[in-house]
């Protein structure tokens, strides 16, 4: 492995410790233990020194609630509701009074009612005397009045009351007062059956309790409750057993836990420098050993030579963004480790690079996070055998970019085995209990697989067009005949157009016989010839008199010039960002193949110096789809440029170019065998016959 390999190990490794110092030790080097509930003890832990149990967050919240539960809340008098009532009862009579000098009272009553008045019975009083309506305003009031001096509650079931203003306070039974619907009663008993019909509908914005808590007396005895609270369960000896090795940890372990670590920070016992030393050296030396090993393995692999330095660098910086989800996720959320969005990377990696590759890559994100997920066994195993099973189950797709798809089998999965392996962890007899955890992870579960997914769509769609990857998403978009590419050859270059898709059916139908990639050899094809859409008539499929441009130019040059058309077409694969592979395939297409006419046309005269002047650059076809190519490109230019063929003739023409092909070296560097050209032959026959068989000669249409 390279330097710069080392390098970006080393480096990467003391980016994911800083980020572990920052986030779990904060610098101040007191001692900690990342523990967590059912987690099984690999250590005895004796307390070095007497200390307080303190109770957990969640304890002292319960004992909180059950006492704020039992305190008498203090009471005021509201003088806002009575004054809100008043307003109401004002606004009700005035929409009356509209509604008499109204021609179209219909319409005030529409209006009341977008303001949540009741006017429907209202009517009778429309036509009655001013002094009528104000006797029953006046009536209205007067009761209201008696029910706001005496007090309207909601919501109180203590026997007594604690009554509070700014000189005392005293506690009154709760019958003293109206409870709303009493006092609704009250109400309706005292008025006119004409006032009743009314307010029937109208009395929730006239009957409001006025009895209401007293913000700052609340407020203070909420502080009080706080402080009377005992933050202390209990007492740990010094050489007390707090952990024993093997056995399970609780809730109240981890409270036991959490008690020193604060114990030592309140007393400044930091831990001693060569502990802080060799605790850092020991995590540097874990993660440098995973990195390591994998960056080793990357390097043995096809795949590097791909994706050079760019791979190394984006996978590297992989471990460092799950190391960050997993401290985001586990120190600062509190989540369990299983809920992480890892999923996001090693889909990525497996639609981009590869499914072996993809588990490789997840085995070792595994275990580089484990120490920001406090060595959680049980959830980092839930989290791999999830994972690994998604992508299992992604090979058998028919597209692996089914994001949908994928983040609904990752759900489901993760939920069951989470499900599974909860049950046989779980040690108590509350069912209910349990699912009601289950079922709260199944809600986290649902948003961490939406963030994977999404992050994953984003991903593969950057990184397929950064690193040019030959993708089946990539390489069905371009075999769209929109793709402006070819568009311009269909448009500029009707004879290579119409000459690429025959290649493209005749490697595509090769590629599959012979287990290559039909696909990535069918959209090969389509671009093979790109480079011949810049100068179009310099081409005989193009221009019948493409020989008149040659003839001011000498055999060699004219070579020079026919070469130039793959270095045009590399030139424009690479402008609209075309896939890797599909570029080498444009550039190998040719191989060192010689420029035959040309050359014929030189040794005629005499003026071969140089056979190199009339090659094809090369380099040689790579890959089984390169040489298919090459092969289909050939046979179909030679079958193409005789007028009449037999079927026999494109057997020798078959026969003739591969073994032309193979003699000359074309095929040395590309893992074909004969077994594959002969099928390939096999496979093409039929096209070639189909397309150039000649047809029999209708006759003439005679006239009648």
């Amino acid at each position: 492995m390279k330097t710069k390999y080392v390098l970006v190990t080393i480096i990467t490794a003391l980016c994911i410790i800083g980020l572990f110092q920052l986030f779990y030790n904060g610098g101040e080097g007191y001692p900690e233990y990342h523990l967590s509930v059912g987690q099984i003890a690999d250590f005895d832990l004796v307390a070095p020194f007497d200390f307080q149990i303190l109770k957990s967050d969640e304890q002292l919240q319960e004992e909180y609630a059950e006492a704020i539960s039992q305190a008498d809340k203090p009471y005021t008098f509201s003088p806002d509701v009575e004054f809100e009532a008043y307003r109401n009862l004002d606004q009700l009579f005035d929409y009356i009074w509209q509604a008499r000098e109204n021609p179209n009272p219909e319409s005030v009553i529409q209006k009341a009612k977008e303001q949540n008045f009741h006017l429907d019975n209202i009517y009778s009083l429309l036509y009655v005397n001013e002094d009528r309506i104000n006797s029953l305003y006046n009536s209205i009031k007067n009761i209201l009045s008696d029910l706001y001096k005496v007090g309207i509650y909601q919501g109180i079931t203590t026997d007594s009351v604690l009554i509070v203003n700014s000189y005392d306070s005293e506690k009154y039974p709760r019958t003293r007062y109206f409870e709303v619907e009493e006092a609704k009663r009250f109400i309706k008993a005292r008025l006119s059956s004409t006032a009743l019909s009314l307010l029937e509908n109208n009395l929730d914005k006239l009957v409001m309790p006025n009895l209401v808590i007293d913000a700052v007396q609340y407020a203070r005895l909420q502080e009080e409750i706080k402080k009377q609270i005992n933050p202390v369960s209990g007492m740990i000896l010094q050489n007390e057993i707090i952990i024993r090795k093997n056995q399970r940890i609780t809730e109240e372990d981890i409270n036991k836990l959490n008690s020193l670590a604060q114990e030592y920070k309140a007393r400044g016992e930091r831990r001693s420098s060569l502990m802080q030393w060799l605790s850092f050296m020991g995590l540097l030396v874990y993660i440098l050993a995973c990195l390591f090993a994998f960056n080793v393995y990357y390097w043995h692999t096809p795949y590097r030579e791909t994706y050079g330095n760019n791979g190394t660098y984006l996978l590297n910086l992989g471990f460092f963004l799950s190391s960050l989800m997993t401290a985001i996720t586990c120190k600062m959320l509190n989540l369990n480790a299983s809920l992480l969005p890892l999923l996001m990377f090693s889909i990525s990696v497996a639609i981009i690079i590869g499914f072996d590759f993809a588990i490789i890559y997840s085995i070792f994100s595994i275990l580089i996070i484990a120490p920001f997920a406090n060595w959680d066994s049980f959830n980092l195993a839930l989290l791999l055998t999830s994972i690994l099973l998604i992508l299992s189950l992604m090979r058998n797709f028919k597209s692996r970019h089914d994001f949908l798809r994928i983040g609904v089998y990752s759900f489901i999965i993760l939920n069951i085995l989470a499900f599974a392996l909860g049950m046989v962890s779980y040690s108590g007899n509350e069912l209910g209990e349990k699912f009601q955890y289950l079922l709260q992870n199944a809600g986290y579960s649902l948003i961490s697989t939406v963030i994977a997914i999404l992050g994953a769509m984003g991903l593969v769609r950057y990184f397929e067009r950064k690193l040019h990857r030959a993708t089946k998403q990539v390489l069905l978009e371009l075999q769209d005949f929109n793709h402006p590419l070819l568009k311009r050859l269909a448009t500029n270059a009707a004879g290579t157009y119409h000459h690429s898709l025959i290649v493209g059916n005749l490697a595509e139908q090769a590629a599959a016989a012979i287990g290559a990639n039909p696909l990535l050899a069918r959209v090969a094809s389509y671009y093979h010839d790109i480079g011949k859409s810049v100068h179009p008539e310099l081409f005989t499929e193009n221009n019948e008199d493409s020989s008149e441009f040659y003839d001011n130019y000498t055999p060699e040059e004219s070579a020079d010039i026919i070469r130039d058309h793959v270095k045009e077409g590399v030139v424009l694969a690479q402008k609209y960002h075309l896939p890797q592979p599909v570029i080498d395939i444009i550039n190998q297409h040719h191989g060192t193949s010689y420029i035959r006419f040309f050359l014929d046309a030189a040794q005629r005269k005499g003026e071969v110096t140089d056979l190199s002047a009339f090659r094809y650059p090369g380099p040689l076809p790579q890959t089984k789809e390169a040489a298919l190519v090459m092969l289909a490109d050939i046979v179909e230019s030679t079958i193409k440029s005789k007028k009449e063929v037999t079927e026999e003739e494109i057997v020798k023409i078959l026969d003739d170019t591969i073994q032309r092909l193979i003699r000359e070296g074309q095929f040395n560097e590309a893992p074909i065998t004969l077994k594959d050209l002969a099928k390939a032959k096999e496979v093409m026959l039929p096209i070639l016959a189909g397309i150039y068989r000649k047809r029999i000669e209708y006759p003439e249409e005679s006239s009648l």
